[in-house]
């Protein structure tokens, strides 16, 4: 088996009018008790033109789904007498792909900081769903350096745990660009990074950001190893192993406890240069697995250079139960992974089947809304909890 993951880490008629029926991506989700907020919520997904019906749920319900795992909801309107701080905590996180609104009964309340509130009408209801899942403008380079200076990316956690029992070993990093006016997932501004020069900083921000939270989220005797994306040209980069060790040092970690994925952004030109730039990081104790290796992909030929593993492609996983060869690629890479004493994981494992067969497949880790969706840093002990039980469940 492979060096890592180390072992031991571990109400009324006007609810009958709002039929019940599976939540999903165009319905919408309502935690009321206000005949007046219920009608309103009805009101909204009539001008929103929603395929599905209004589904009236519990706080605890709704907190379940923002949390995951599975897919996120796409809208969520509180009631603000429902509204506990849980829910409000987990409502704030504005990557989390559920647009959510609050409704105040009476006007002239105190609306609750960073959340989009609005009286029970329908047309100032629908226009407030609307508006906060509108898109951003492509920021410019000199926004992001200016954003990077002002510390002002942040991260959110995707746990991964191992197949074959269930215990977390890492978690993945996932950028995020959060301003005071607007907030940016990184397909906004990891390309702008890349093109402008602004890799390496932007991958230092990451780290950094990220040990620190991670740090305080679990405490000096961390288990779980931490997994960021590093961009070709940065990882190339000989002052690389130079400049993240200060950085994970300053942190309370160790270089092993990194794990580097090499996004598929740009082209690998030079393999003779990635080689010695993996070789350079290896022997400072960095790893390095190759990210998101999908069907037929043509940097198969790299898992020949001194890789620590392979992350497996989402559309490579999702074929698994219905595509023998696509079972027969995972195999292939699997076994020669192992052969090497390399890691193996599989993204995008949603559900039962898709863990089964990637198993069966011989991957090593899972990652995937299965587990869990990316979850601010401060829920990842909380996820931690609720995993452990959900394992113990299960077996």
């Amino acid at each position: 088996m492979p060096p890592w993951p180390p072992t031991a880490a571990l109400s009324g008629g006007l609810e009958a009018m709002l039929r019940r029926g599976p939540p999903g991506p165009s319905g919408l989700l309502l935690v009321a008790r206000d005949p007046a907020v219920i009608a309103a919520a009805s009101e909204a997904a009539r001008r929103m033109l929603l395929a599905r019906p209004v589904q009236i749920i519990t706080g605890a319900e709704a907190l379940r789904r923002l949390l995951g795992p599975g897919d996120p909801p796409r809208h969520l309107i509180l009631e603000e007498e429902e509204a506990t701080e849980a829910l409000l905590a987990a409502a704030r996180d504005r990557f989390s792909g559920t647009e959510v609104v609050i409704v105040a009964r009476r006007p002239g309340r105190v609306t609750i900081h960073g959340m989009e509130t609005v009286p029970a009408e329908g047309a100032r209801l629908a226009e407030a769903l609307a508006r906060v899942g509108a898109p951003l403008p492509t920021p410019d380079p000199a926004e992001l350096a200016a954003g990077l200076a002002r510390g002002e990316i942040t991260v959110r956690f995707q746990p991964v745990v191992r197949l074959a029992d269930r215990r977390p070993v890492l978690v993945e990093a996932l950028a995020r660009w959060e301003r005071p006016q607007s907030a940016h997932p990184p397909a906004d501004f990891v390309g702008v990074a890349e093109d402008a020069g602004l890799a390496m900083a932007l991958t230092l921000a990451v780290v950094a950001r990220a040990l620190c939270e991670l740090r305080v989220a679990l405490g000096a005797r961390h288990k779980l190893r931490l997994a960021f994306n590093v961009p070709l040209e940065a990882l190339l980069h000989q002052d690389l192993p130079l400049r993240l060790g200060p950085i994970v040092a300053a942190a309370g970690f160790q270089p092993e406890d990194l794990l580097l994925e090499l996004t598929e952004s740009a082209i690998v030109r030079d393999t003779a240069l990635l080689h010695r730039a993996l070789s350079r990081l290896q022997r400072c104790g960095f790893h390095v697995v190759l990210d998101d290796l999908g069907m037929d992909d043509q940097r198969s030929e790299l898992l020949e250079l001194p890789f620590a593993g392979v992350k497996l492609d989402r559309s490579l996983i999702a074929a698994l139960p219905r595509t023998r060869r696509a079972r027969m690629q995972v195999e292939r890479i699997a076994h020669a992974a192992h052969q090497h004493g390399r890691a193996v994981i599989a993204e995008g494992i949603s559900d039962q089947q898709l863990w089964q067969c990637a198993a069966a497949a011989g991957c090593d880790l899972a990652q995937g809304f299965g587990v869990s969706r990316p979850i601010l840093p401060s829920a990842l002990r909380a996820w931690m909890t609720s995993w452990a039980a959900s394992a113990l469940r299960r077996g």
